[in-house]
């Protein structure tokens, strides 16, 4: 079965910094000039990675394509810090951005939401109960704690992961840190569990009631978010300088809402656009992925710049090809699960900005109903 590679940069990493007084209640404006530190921080850390930095080539892992997983050894070296990109995971085989592969025993279809840490642990979202569980590196199970939903939510650089308990206060968990960090729980009227918008850092969270980022939770409780209108925060660019929004439908034909991108610092929307959902940020911040669809198949994909016009873009034909999943492998290219309901047939691809110049990483193949992911990504 043919093999095409993979092409990797390494793009900026940064170390977490956070340098907040713990317990103290915050104003947005203060949270703010402390993101802006973290910010400044992150870029002179990156200068140094950049300095450092080598193209690699990756060759597909033969997982993805059917084969054998790499060996492992008896005792794997603790991981590097992860680069950034895509991980997928398949048949009980996580592969990594870099093309590494480790085996996990856990099937797709229990698990609705996969995030990997940079210090190359694996985090995932359980159902039927609902659990978050992570894994070491290896691949072997370190914990698994009860949560009240079956959601995660990744910080943009990776570096740490949060989620709602069972007892619905909030637990994060950093790169480094062996155990989540316990928060308070988000304000919900009666019993209701409110959702983790965005992880800014492992202190500064985005919450809400699903509906609108209202504010901010840090280790001494939550405080009003202040914004230049309601909305809810999707993505947060790598570097914190933009987020992704989306905004409540208005009228009764708006299945989707609108969408948007948005200055903090600046307290004011950027751009907007009624035609895009999901949006994700590209690893070095300068695009934006959208997937509009439903039932866990999406009928067009675009890729779009910081002014939210196209660059590239997929439309299903009609005939049954969607996408199942989708995610950034690297600053200027897209992985792409692409599914046929009608078939049940599947295929991964890798695309250029422009949806083009697609290279096969997964030849068309029999799978499961496109209705369930056979090929999980994390974000």
């Amino acid at each position: 079965m043919t093999e095409e590679s993979f092409v990797r940069e390494l793009e900026r990493r940064a170390d977490q910094a956070f340098d907040g007084a713990h317990g103290a209640p915050l104003t947005f404006e203060s949270v703010r000039s402390k993101a802006h530190g973290i910010r400044r921080r992150r870029r002179a850390a990156a200068a140094g990675a950049v300095a450092a930095a080598v193209a690699v080539a990756i060759l597909v892992p033969t997982v993805l394509t059917g084969g054998s997983p790499r060996s492992q050894g008896p005792d794997p070296a603790p991981a590097p810090p992860a680069a950034p990109g895509v991980s997928v995971l398949h048949d009980g085989v996580l592969t990594r951005p870099d093309g590494d592969t480790v085996s996990v025993d856990v099937a797709n279809a229990d698990v609705s939401q996969l995030g990997v840490l940079t210090d190359g642990r694996i985090v995932m979202a359980l159902q039927q109960p609902y659990a978050v569980r992570v894994y070491a590196a290896d691949g072997t199970v370190q914990a698994t704690y009860p949560a009240g939903a079956n959601i995660i939510t990744m910080s943009a650089l990776d570096d740490a992961v949060a989620w709602v308990a069972k007892d619905l206060t909030v637990r994060v968990l950093a790169s480094g840190s062996a155990e989540p960090r316990t928060l308070p729980g988000i304000p919900m009227p009666g019993e209701a569990a409110g959702g983790i918008d965005a992880v800014l850092d492992a202190e500064h969270l985005l919450v809400g009631d699903h509906t609108t980022t209202t504010e901010v939770l840090t280790p001494g409780g939550t405080e009003p978010l202040t914004t230049s209108e309601p909305f809810r925060v999707i993505d947060v660019s790598p570097d914190g300088d933009l987020w992704a929004v989306t905004f409540i439908p208005t009228t009764d034909n708006e299945m989707y809402g609108c969408e948007g991108l948005y200055d903090p610092e600046a307290g004011r929307m950027v751009a907007r656009s009624c035609d895009v959902s999901g949006l994700q940020f590209s690893p070095d911040g300068q695009h934006v992925l959208s997937l509009r669809g439903d039932n866990n198949m999406f009928g067009e994909g675009t890729i779009l710049d910081l002014d939210l016009q196209p660059v590239g873009s997929f439309e299903s034909t009609g005939k049954g090809d969607v996408i199942s999943r989708a995610g950034w492998a690297d600053a200027t290219h897209v992985l792409v699960a692409e599914a046929n309901w009608k078939t049940n047939t599947w295929s991964v691809v890798r695309v250029g900005l422009g949806w083009d110049d697609p290279q096969v990483v997964v030849p068309q193949g029999p799978g499961i109903n496109p209705e369930s992911a056979a090929y999980l990504f994390s974000g």
